[in-house]
């Protein structure tokens, strides 16, 4: 991280810190949090930001922030589809989920019953969920792709079909698409599997998604960027929105389509030889001041990031998409701790 972001993001937190968890007795924690995150965006060098807080399941404060294409000045907004990365991981535990309440699937099966080539033996799907596959916890995206086909027995389609009709359909997530691959050369097979009207929606949205930056680590300059050559699977690839990623957060606050015991064993630590990881089945977990967060986040190298928190005690969730890396890069999230996210201590600091 540089000096700058560090300084930017302890100024911001100094602020609050003499303002109190409120703010002036005039402002509600959301104005307060909009004060302070368009100008960490900015200097951490976000090209586009977009950002929602939901509370109760309803969205209570949403903003977008720079543009969603910098050269062609179309701002960010709520409705801008960004590829978000790792946090289909989150998806592929609800999709998972599905599987252990619609068709009995036993978490504790081991992988190789499923992918007889996975690297690591005795490894089960519940320890790969929690990214602790070689007996302690290792965040590995790849090992994570490789639930891929767990998905596919258990759901009897593909990851992919599963993902557009359990997640998209189902939560009337109308600007998501599975997959950055269907518009391009090397997508046609995935393109196969939808009809000509979802082919169409799809190629819509990723028409739009928001043209991904890299930052240059001397200048701060943002520089158009490429998203990597890759389809949906297990551990990434999703396309979403910040409103579609609010309606998928809301449906699962309420208990869509997981049963209380299948949420309860997503959103606590997995334990693997008497040790609690920092992860549940497919997100992060964690205890901070006391409180319980439940998170997931994305990041694609030179490209885009994603982060979601919930304070499942407050019904509060934080949703923000970015075009850059920003929102995760230099902040090792991938050791399971949310906190060392400037953004996720500026909320916590007014919400907690």
């Amino acid at each position: 991280m540089t000096k700058l972001r560090l300084f930017s993001a302890a100024a911001a937190l100094g602020a609050i810190v003499l303002l109190g968890p409120s703010g002036s007795a005039q402002e509600f924690p959301y104005q307060i949090f909009e004060r302070y995150i368009e100008p960490l965006a900015q200097q951490i060098g976000m090209p586009g930001l977009s950002a929602l807080i939901l509370r109760d399941g309803d969205i209570a404060w949403e903003r977008g922030y720079g543009y969603q294409d910098a050269e062609g000045k179309i701002p960010a907004t709520p409705d801008t589809p960004y590829a978000i990365g790792g946090v289909t991981q989150a998806m592929t535990g609800v999709l998972i989920g599905v599987c252990i309440d619609r068709y009995r699937f036993n978490v504790d099966d081991p992988m190789r019953k499923y992918v007889p080539t996975f690297p690591v033996a005795g490894a089960s799907v519940r320890e790969v969920l929690a990214h602790a596959s070689t007996g302690r916890y290792e965040y590995n995206p790849a090992y994570y792709t490789a639930l891929t086909p767990v998905v596919e027995t258990c759901s009897s389609t593909t990851y992919r079909q599963n993902a557009a009709v359990e997640l998209l359909d189902r939560f009337a997530m109308i600007r998501s698409a599975p997959g950055l691959d269907l518009i391009r050369p090397e997508g046609e097979a995935a393109r196969q599997l939808f009809d000509a009207r979802d082919l169409a929606r799809y190629s819509g949205i990723l028409q739009n998604v928001a043209v991904p930056y890299r930052i240059d680590s001397r200048t701060g300059r943002a520089i158009r960027s490429e998203y990597p050559s890759y389809g949906l699977d297990a551990g990434g690839g999703m396309v979403s929105t910040a409103r579609d990623l609010a309606r998928f957060e809301s449906a699962v606050d309420r208990g869509q389509p997981l049963s209380s015991s299948t949420l309860n064993q997503m959103w606590n630590p997995v334990i693997v030889n008497d040790i609690a990881m920092p992860t549940g089945l497919g997100w992060f977990v964690q205890n901070a001041s006391g409180a319980r967060l439940v998170w997931t986040f994305g990041h694609i190298a030179d490209a885009g990031s994603a982060l979601i928190l919930k304070m499942p005690h407050k019904r509060l969730t934080l949703i923000l998409l970015a075009n850059s890396p920003g929102l995760a890069a230099g902040y090792q999230l991938e050791r399971g701790d949310a906190t060392t996210s400037p953004f996720v201590k500026i909320f916590l600091r007014l919400f907690l």
